[in-house]
């Protein structure tokens, strides 16, 4: 069979510009045909050279909004010069849509470092320009503004930018990273212009208002839910139906390329037929809803023969004669082996080939041989070979050319395998914003109250933040910020039958008093299940510094800051006698697996073997590849054993690891059983450890208890956390995700076949392929017939466990390779496919999940750089208060690097007695998880000796403010996350760094916020000596000692009351006068006394 290969349309369109000299606008038939030419040009341009205009992403009419990155990606080239760009390619789907007018972008203002200008005349251009203000930017067309700081977000470049004043002058301009909201690159000017596609002013919303009323005057704006938030300024999901009303004299994208040449492929007809036939259906569906009235599709997109209008200026491509068609029958090696045959009789003169990773061309012995060069590519005489993205073959028999893309010949799409930068600054940060609004929280002393924020209150001469809390019979209690460590959030599985503590009562007390009882005894068995280990002994597994060094170089990315931490806790464990225990939380793609080779290559450096166990034989097998790529320069021998493994093959393993000939063993739980000899095992590695049960686990443990082991799990299971929470486990988190990737968007909708239709046309529509989770297998078949009824030309096959091995391989293979749109699965999806080019996820019957397990399915789309979706639906909203709560919480945290926090939120809604146990179930649920974790990790160190750690608590007034004003950070709950990182703070280091980000983050700190920082680095030295508190007034500091004041500072304090010039006076024995008359600087001068002290 023979197949037509495309890429002669990139080098048609490269003849074109040679021949012509003039740019082009190329109109293809789709987006995904627009990547592949852009793609390919790359192969023969420089990047700078071609301009892409993506597709939206969404369907006509859609209730979803196009992802932010997208937005950028056109109004950037949009708004450009184009004097770059020789070429640029886009859909013709994207000619349907009206586009504001060219003028709309003119409005450019520019600002430089230096410039004279006053914070308020910005925010009057911002304002002008439609940007909409926030206490803090997170996406594009918003300001925010934080003492002497300005944060603009305009699609006009790739990160937000912060402007800082210094008086009326522009003192420093920064982009930051939208995530951290810290900084990431100095720069000296920037442009503004509108800050999106459309403006949000006042004249803007005003005449959105008349467009909508005049053209839906039958509906009522009070029901028009995205009425009501445009007429607030406010974009919500699904604005662009309602664009036209806000764009004035709209224009066409061709307008935009006035200069350019427009060619169009030869399919555009067909494509412009179909588009406009899916317009007038996707309107009949969606014309039903009377509170989202829409536009009829002539008034919201441009008719086809106003487009036919726009393209009698076009031309179609002309094909380069001469291409020979390819047998794609041939394997890879059969066809590069034709090649060069060609080759070597001179009808080739040159062959590139190319693929997203190095390794795969390293490993392909059969072009050893080629020449590495680099792109762009300049056609001459040779065998070649160099990195680059997936992209189609191509040969021409005039030119004697071949080119092949390994990954896209074997149908695969994934990132280019350089050496290049991972790091994206930590997300972790959205997560511990302390307490929300309303939230029941506990207070050590007081028990359970509510969090009602923070409130400035007087207090003598001094004006101080506290943190307010409501209590039974709306009883308050302000609690000062350097105490916030005594409150916690209250967790528990109980909703509704939360009752408040009271300030007057004793109730409390007992109830606390009871919880420390269970704790202590709880501790004390806790410790005994680990006794065994905690006093086994092990090897010390060390590798030379030389190779592993050479073995880190292989890795193809930068390591983010928290791998690098994660792996040097892993060699430290290593490197000890006392065997590791140590457990790696992070979600997929995260760098879990490359911890793990590196601890197995020091493992196998050491002369011990390795065994790597996973849940499931479609995992085993990704990690052997994983591992036999990543160990392809080293001598080390890897096998794979699972219940697939046939009889010979199995004794040969065995026996080969008995004999200590292999080094690495990966497998399945066929790995649980007494025929392997584990006498040289060094390290076991579970991987996906939420998978399997106690006994599996310990099984091995049993056998070798002076073994090392790595758990590795995206989401912990309670028992796991139970002793990462008491410290008798260790615990590394990554939560640096991969750069570029997206969130996954998540929604929990009543399942019914229009949302499922929608759902699979946006995502086929982008040239992307579906799961859909079926995990009955008896409706699977019922599902097909429904899904081809709603979409008749869908490409559409399932796989089960209970089909065989040649009917799944077989149906896996065709959904890899791009020939099948839809793959109905059971939740065999879960463990290990990567297939990039899935985005979108569909759960039926979500409710019968596990929370972990869902976010497991959830993982398996998001791979790549494009917006991706996932659906749980449900039969109705009147299900279990326990399997909702799950699928709530889920789209809660639906940010990257969430599977810890999904785990703890698991122990919630389990409740107590299904992490801990019965026995503590109760006392858990009056206290709340988090108090009583606490109480047990104190417990356990109390039985282990540990000295207690003391909280930097001392009261410190110089009758003055030391605080964040709200002026200079405007959100209370940002404010309180800096107060308690300051109180939190171990030393001065720690307390600068937390300075610098609040400069980055706000300008220059106000004199209150000084103070707060000096007051700070006071308490740091004050909890050291063990100073209670430290009051100052006009001429005297008065210091009150702690009662647990050490023998060897009281000394010391009395050696300096006793010399002679000493102003440091005896009040009584536990307070002391400090004489600071005339001194400018009361806190230097008391700082200095205290650094002496020490």
């Amino acid at each position: 069979m023979t197949e037509k290969q495309d890429h002669y349309e990139a080098n048609s369109l490269l003849e074109h510009i040679n021949i012509n000299k003039k740019k082009i606008l190329y109109l293809c038939k789709s987006d995904k045909d627009a990547r592949l030419i852009n793609q390919e040009l790359c192969l023969y341009l420089n990047d700078s050279e071609i301009g892409y205009y993506p597709e939206r992403e969404i369907l006509p009419y859609d209730r979803f909004s196009t992802p932010q990155f997208i937005i950028q990606e056109r109004i950037r080239l949009l708004n450009s010069t184009k004097k770059q760009y020789r070429i640029v390619v886009t859909s013709i789907l994207n000619i349907f849509e009206k586009l504001p007018s060219k003028s709309f972008f003119d409005s450019k203002k520019n600002f430089t470092t230096g410039d004279i200008i006053s914070m308020n005349e910005l925010i009057k251009s911002l304002h002008e320009l439609g940007y909409e203000k926030k206490d803090k930017v997170e996406s594009i067309n918003q300001y925010a503004i934080r003492g002497g700081v300005i944060d603009i977000y305009s699609s006009f470049y790739s990160y937000p930018i912060r402007v800082d004043f210094f008086g009326d002058q522009i003192d420093e301009i920064r982009y930051f990273d939208i995530n951290s909201q810290t900084m990431t690159e100095k720069i000296y000017s920037f442009q503004l212009s509108h800050g999106s596609e459309i403006a949000l002013d006042e004249i803007s919303i005003n005449s959105f208002k008349d467009n909508w009323r005049n053209y839906f005057q039958e509906y009522d704006e009070r029901y028009c839910e995205l009425f009501q938030s445009i007429s607030k300024g406010r974009l919500e999901d699904g604005y662009e139906i309602y664009m036209p009303f806000l764009q004035e004299n709209a224009t066409n994208l061709i307008e935009y390329f006035k200069d350019f040449k427009i060619l169009h492929s030869s399919e555009i007809i067909k494509s412009i037929n179909q588009f406009n036939d899916f317009i007038y259906e996707r309107y009949e569906e969606d014309a039903i809803d009377s509170q989202r009235p829409i536009l009829k599709p002539n008034d919201y997109y441009f008719s086809t023969n106003s487009i036919k209008k726009f393209l009698k200026k076009s031309e179609k491509l002309t094909k380069i004669k001469s291409i020979n068609y390819i047998d794609s029958t041939l394997d890879l090696n059969q066809l590069i082996e034709l090649m060069i045959a060609k080759y070597n009789q001179g009808k080739i003169k040159t062959i590139l080939i190319t693929s997203n990773e190095q390794g795969k061309l390293d490993n392909l012995k059969i072009i050893s041989n080629f020449n590495n060069t680099s792109l762009p590519f300049i056609k001459k005489n040779g065998l070649f070979k160099c990195l680059h993205k997936s992209t189609r073959l191509y040969l021409n028999k005039i030119d004697k050319f071949f080119y092949i893309n390994i990954d896209n010949y074997e149908g695969q799409e994934n990132i280019i395998d350089t050496k290049i930068s991972r790091t994206k600054e930590s997300l972790v940060s959205s997560f511990i914003n302390p307490f929300q609004n309303e939230e029941f929280v506990i207070h050590e002393d007081y028990g359970i109250g509510i969090y009602k924020g923070l409130v400035l209150l007087k207090t003598n001469s001094n004006e101080e933040e506290f943190i307010q809390i409501e209590y039974l019979n709306n009883e308050l209690l302000y609690v000062p910020i350097r105490q916030a460590y005594l409150l916690s959030k209250y967790q528990t599985s109980l909703i509704n039958d939360i009752r408040l503590d009271s300030l007057s009562s004793t109730k409390w007390k007992a109830k606390k008093h009871k919880a420390e009882e269970k704790a202590k005894d709880h501790a004390a068995e806790l410790l005994d299940i680990e006794s065994r280990r905690s006093i086994a002994s092990t090897d010390q597994l060390i590798s030379s510094k030389e190779s592993y060094d050479k073995f880190c170089d292989d890795f193809p990315y930068i390591p983010t800051n928290d791998q690098l931490n994660c792996i040097n806790d892993v060699l430290k464990d290593l490197s000890l006698i006392k065997p590791m225990n140590r457990v790696i939380c992070g979600d997929v793609g995260f760098g879990k697996t490359e911890i793990s080779m590196r601890a197995s290559f020091v493992c196998v450096q050491a002369n011990k073997q390795v065994m790597i166990l996973a849940p499931s034989t479609i995992l085993s097998k990704q990690h052997l590849e994983t591992f036999i790529k990543r160990f392809i320069n080293f001598p080390i021998n890897i096998e794979l054993l699972t219940r697939h493994t046939s009889q010979k093959k199995r004794k040969k393993i065995v026996s080969g690891f008995r004999e200590n000939k292999i080094d690495i063993l990966i497998g399945t739980h066929a790995l649980l059983n007494d025929e392997l000899d584990l006498q040289n095992l060094g390290l076991l590695v579970i991987d996906e450890e939420h998978r399997f049960g106690t006994k599996q686990k310990e099984i091995i443990k049993s056998r070798q208890v002076n073994l090392h082991i790595l758990y590795m799990s995206a989401t912990p299971i309670p028992r796991t956390l139970n002793l990462v929470y008491s410290g008798l486990k260790d615990f590394s988190y990554l939560y640096t995700p991969p750069k570029e990737r997206l969130s996954v968007k998540t929604f929990l909708n009543v399942q019914n076949n229009q949302i499922i239709k929608n759902a699979l046309e946006r995502e086929i529509t982008r040239g992307g392929q579906v799961f859909l989770v079926q995990n009955d297998i008896s409706k699977m078949s019922h599902l097909k017939d429904s899904i081809k009824k709603l979409l008749p030309n869908i490409k559409i096959d399932f796989a089960h466990g209970r089909l065989n091995k040649t009917a799944i391989s077989k149906t896996m293979n065709a959904f890899n390779s791009n020939q099948l749109d839809i793959l109905i699965c059971t939740t065999i999806v879960e463990m290990g496919l990567d297939i990039p080019n899935a985005n979108t996820i569909i759960v039926i019957n979500s409710q019968n999940f596990g929370l972990s397990q869902l976010h497991q399915l959830r993982g398996r789309v998001g791979r790549s750089i494009r917006q991706a979706y996932c659906y749980f639906l449900i039969p109705s909203f009147d299900i279990k208060r326990n399997p909702k709560d799950k699928l709530e919480s889920l789209v809660k945290y639906s940010e990257l690097g969430s599977g810890y926090f999904i785990a703890q939120e698991d122990l919630e809604i389990r409740g107590a007695g299904d992490f801990l146990g019965i026995k503590q179930s109760g006392h858990i649920e009056a206290i709340g998880l988090t108090m009583y974790l606490s109480m047990l990790k104190d417990a356990i160190n109390n039985l282990k000796g540990a000295p207690m750690i003391q909280k930097n608590d001392c009261d410190i007034n110089f009758n003055d403010r030391a605080l964040i004003p709200e002026s200079y950070m405007p959100v209370a709950n940002e404010r309180l996350k800096y107060y308690r990182s300051l109180n939190d703070a171990p030393n001065e280091k720690e307390i600068n760094k937390i300075l610098t980000e609040l400069k980055d983050r706000c300008g220059k700190p106000t004199q209150e916020v000084i103070n707060l920082i000096n007051n700070t680095r006071l308490r740091l030295l004050a909890n050291k000596i063990g100073i209670k508190k430290i009051y100052c007034n006009k001429d005297n500091i008065i210091i009150s000692l702690k009662k647990s004041l050490n023998n060897q500072m009281h000394n010391k304090l009395i050696k300096m009351i006793k010399s002679k010039n000493s102003h440091l006076k005896l009040i009584n024995e536990m307070k002391l006068n400090f004489n600071v008359t005339n001194k400018s600087n009361k806190r230097n001068s008391l700082s200095l006394l205290l650094h002496e002290v020490i």
